[in-house]
Order: C-alpha cells, then structure tokens, then sequence
C-alpha cells in the first residue's frame, strides 16, 4: 500500500512549523505504534507537545474539555481499527462539529480494507498512510508532496 492524499489540493498539507505550541494528537490503541509516532513526531518537529489517547472517545472528551483553540491539536493522526469508537466515527464527529472540523487529520493504519479507507477520505481524513508508516511517506505527508488525488493501484 501506499499513502495517498484526499484531494488535488494537496489536502494532506500540514506545516510542521505553524502552531509549534500547539500539540500534535495521536489516537491509537496500540502501544507500539503510538510509541512509534511519538519518536517520528519528534524527529520531524523537535520538541513539539504530543497527547496519545487510546480511543476517538478520550480524544473527544479532550477536545470537549479544552474549549480554547490554542488548546486544540494542530493535527490528529488517527487510527481506524480500535477498540471503542473507532476511527471512522472519530473522524466523522470531528467534521460534523464546527470547532473541531478544521484540524487535520491524517488516518495512519493497518487495514487493507479499501473500502474503510475510502470512507475515511469522504469523511474529510487529509491523507491515509499505512502501517507500518516509513519516515518518508510521513514526512511527504506532512510536507504535501504525495501525487494529487489517488487510483486503485495506490491503495
């Protein structure tokens, strides 16, 4: 497989440098792979705050509990296959909900269900990369420099 972008727009865009106080979220109820992105997350921004939850439901609660936009994550790398609420209806909350539906969220998963994946770019997801996620496809990700759009024989 390999990471695709939502739209020709280069939606996957997320600048590392913008909003530096701002934490990165990630969402992922495997121990190993959250402790991965927590190692990539800081070799790519530095000392850039980082809040895991092991669920959409905790993230959630946070976001509903931090009103303040300066509180707010600069970007959610989400899971799709977890335990309680899973990705997808993560990710569907926060686009129907004025004040989360800005932040971006990259899916970063194991499925090899198109389908779900597919869901999740119509959901507003800006890019999907899967796991297990190299270095360079995160940092193309993040630096918008994924082909525009995707076909079948990338996902």
């Amino acid at each position: 497989m390999r990471p695709f972008e939502n739209t020709p727009q280069a939606a996957g865009f997320v600048s590392p440098i913008s909003d530096a106080a701002r934490p990165v979220a990630v969402v992922d109820d495997n121990l190993d792979d959250k402790e991965f992105l927590r190692r990539e997350i800081g070799f790519l921004f530095g000392e850039a705050p980082i809040i895991t939850f092991f669920s959409g439901n905790a993230l959630i609660t946070y976001l509903q509990d931090h009103p303040h936009a300066q509180d707010l994550p600069r970007m959610i790398l989400l899971d799709l296959q977890m335990t309680g609420m899973d990705g997808l209806r993560t990710l569907e909350f926060l686009r129907r909900n004025a004040k989360f539906s800005g932040i971006p969220v990259i899916v970063v998963s194991g499925t090899s269900d198109t389908g779900k994946v597919r869901a999740a770019l119509a959901a507003g997801a800006q890019a999907f990369l899967p796991k297990p996620v190299s270095r360079r496809d995160f940092m193309d990700v993040l630096h918008g420099r994924l082909d525009a759009g995707f076909t079948e024989t990338r996902i």
